[in-house]
């Protein structure tokens, strides 16, 4: 009898031994696999990918397109057709319409409006009905919207916003947070010669990525603060840059053989001054008084895969939903070619389902903080 319990005994203990050894092996692969970024990849398309890239190409070949039209005649066509959309917009989304009128009249830019409603557009419950009634902005014989009767419409909206996260306290918080590292932003905008904004679009969607995850944190930690979350474990900073990202972004600045490599003046940028690599990097990226390393690291990132773009002859500088898509797939995954495919990492909010990379444009184009961080051609 005696032997029999110590069978079953020594039988436990070894299966005991073999679940805690297996889950062990299961916890540090899954460590070493986000360590070293051998869980990417090329991560999920946006069902509107066509829209974007239409959109962009119709923009790049039509008459209309400019950030300043270079006739009294071409400015007089472009407001017929803006003003038209904008009153057509007002009477489902003012809040929205409202905006986009406010950015118009300081920008001018036709191209600018277009992408402003086409963020409105993709977000739209109906959106067969919508375009039908825009359609008639498109016509030769343009309805002439007076611009001063428009401006008095659109003053006091009455609708929220379309997009949803604009709406919430969590956007509240983080807006709060970002408008005090404007200075540091536009740091590294000038260090880099990048728009502020672009940086930023990608920010926001880890930011409200990290609240839609991890809300409890952000709940107890840094709505109190009104601080920007900080990751420190497998990624790092307001920008959740991972190490081996990190590393290899110092590596392209070097190698002048590289796709990434973006020439002399920023083979230093990144430079130690310590004989700590590791601790220095970590430090400067977990740094929660001073960003500044954050957005450059990021903005790295944007610029680095810009230039790959722009040396196999696409030019991606002002496509927010394509550089946001590279920054969350990974510079590993980045293949130049005409069709660009909006994706990333799925983001849901309050039931509302995005990618990386649209959430991004949808922020770019939502014409917040544009008093902070103006759009830039």
């Amino acid at each position: 009898m005696k032997i029999k319990v110590k069978k079953i005994i020594i039988i436990l203990f070894k299966t005991i031994c073999f679940l805690v050894l297996s889950f062990l092996v299961i916890l540090v692969g899954g460590f070493l696999a986000v360590k070293f970024n051998l869980t990417k990849t090329a991560g999920n398309v946006d069902e509107n990918t066509g829209l974007y890239n239409y959109l962009a190409d119709s923009l790049a070949s039509s008459s209309h397109s400019s950030f300043l039209p270079t006739s009294r005649n071409q400015q007089d066509i472009n407001d017929a057709k803006v003003y038209c959309q904008l009153y057509v917009l007002s009477d489902y989304v003012d809040y929205n319409a409202a905006t986009i009128f406010k950015a118009y009249e300081q920008t001018k830019s036709y191209d600018l409006a277009q992408k402003m409603i086409l963020a409105v557009k993709l977000r739209f419950t109906n959106r067969e009905l919508l375009e039908e009634r825009l359609s008639i902005c498109d016509q030769e014989e343009t309805p002439k919207i007076d611009v001063a009767w428009l401006s008095i419409r659109l003053q006091n909206p009455k609708q929220p916003s379309i997009f949803v996260w604009q709406n919430e306290e969590p956007w509240q918080i983080i807006r709060e947070a970002v408008v005090k590292d404007k200075d540091v932003l536009n740091k590294v905008g000038s260090d880099l010669k990048i728009s502020p904004r672009m940086i930023l679009s990608v920010a926001i969607v880890e930011q409200l990525r990290l609240y839609y995850t991890q809300r409890e944190l952000f709940e107890q930690v840094f709505k109190p603060l009104k601080i920007l979350a900080n990751a420190n474990k497998m990624a790092w900073g307001v920008m959740s840059i991972k190490e081996a990202a990190a590393i290899k972004t110092e590596q392209n600045l070097k190698d002048r053989n590289s796709v990434f490599y973006l020439g002399g003046p920023y083979e230093n940028i990144l430079d130690f001054k310590t004989a700590a690599p590791d601790k220095e990097r970590y430090d400067r990226l977990t740094d929660s008084h001073n960003h500044y390393y954050s957005y450059l690291y990021g903005g790295l990132i944007i610029k680095q895969a810009s230039a790959q773009w722009q040396k196999a002859g696409f030019y991606i500088d002002s496509r927010p939903e394509i550089l946001a898509t590279l920054f969350n797939i990974g510079l590993q995954n980045s293949q130049p070619k005409k069709e660009p495919q909006v994706g990333g990492s799925k983001i849901s909010i309050n039931n509302n389902d995005y990618v990386f990379g649209s959430l991004a444009y949808e922020f770019y184009y939502s014409g917040d903080l544009m008093t902070e961080f103006p759009y830039s051609y």
